[in-house]
């Protein structure tokens, strides 16, 4: 589980004391969005993702943005920057990383013209992997853009967000991956996922 503030986290710490066999929560260390807390943490459905912005239904090349955990917030942000340049965006909290929730993956796979996956995590291996692997078995062809950490070294810095913006993971880098994924003639994109 991977939350994605910290009323979430309350919740996936409730989830995971009603289980009858180990669960893994994955945070990120320094302070939270400040979000509200609710009195009562709610029971999260194992496996199961949580549409918070749908496609419009307006016109506009439809791109689907699965946020883990903290990074959902980066995703929320590059809909808003991409619907502003006319794109129609999904926003899903995939919330789980095994079980992946494979009928909300597939179904807005299928919808979208590019899925895009970001997680606070090196990409070989990560949740982006799994999504792609899913894809591959469901034969949706539809590419897949993965943000996160490069599988190397990564130094210390002052500040997060000094290294997201060195390695890519900002709302501008995404909009920008999409676009130029978007440009290339359809048999380009195809290869370049395979």
């Amino acid at each position: 589980m991977a939350p994605r503030n910290e009323d979430e986290l309350a919740d996936m710490m409730f989830t995971a004391t009603h289980q009858k066999h180990p669960a893994f929560i994955r945070y990120p260390r320094g302070a939270g969005e400040g979000v509200a807390i609710k009195e009562q943490p709610a029971l999260l459905e194992i496996g199961k993702a949580e549409v918070t912005r749908n496609f419009s239904g307006q016109a506009g090349r439809k791109v689907a943005l699965f946020g883990l955990g903290n990074m959902h917030r980066l995703a929320e942000q590059a809909a808003v920057q991409l619907t502003e340049e006319g794109f129609d965006c999904a926003v899903i909290n995939p919330r789980f990383t095994k079980p992946l929730d494979e009928g909300v993956t597939e179904f807005f796979a299928r919808a979208a013209e590019v899925v895009v996956t970001l997680e606070d995590h090196v990409l070989p291996g990560g949740y982006g992997a799994a999504v792609l692997e899913l894809l591959s078995e469901k034969r949706v062809a539809t590419p897949v853009e993965r943000v996160g950490w490069p599988d190397q070294f990564i130094e210390h810095a002052s500040t997060v967000d000094y290294l997201r913006q060195k390695y890519g993971l900002t709302a501008g880098h995404v909009v920008a991956r999409v676009k130029a994924l978007l440009a290339k003639e359809p048999s380009a994109r195809l290869t370049a996922v395979a």
